[in-house]
């Protein structure tokens, strides 16, 4: 595999995730956009800022379930 190749599957992983993580804030009723243009506050635009906080709790929980 070249290094161009392992970029873009990094890319695609990334870019798989970031999707991932926004279709299951909808699930959760929480408004989210991707930003473009390498936003440098990040990759998801949470659009309710009430939001935030149960948005990082649901991250910190994905992020025990998943690396269990």
């Amino acid at each position: 595999m070249t290094d161009e190749d392992e970029q873009i599957a990094r890319l695609e992983v990334h870019r798989d995730m970031i999707g991932w993580v926004i279709i299951e804030l909808r699930k959760e009723g929480i408004q989210a956009k991707r930003t473009r243009g390498n936003n440098p506050k990040g990759d998801i635009l949470i659009v309710n800022e009430q939001d935030v906080p149960l948005v990082k709790q649901l991250l910190r929980n994905w992020q025990i379930e998943l690396n269990n």
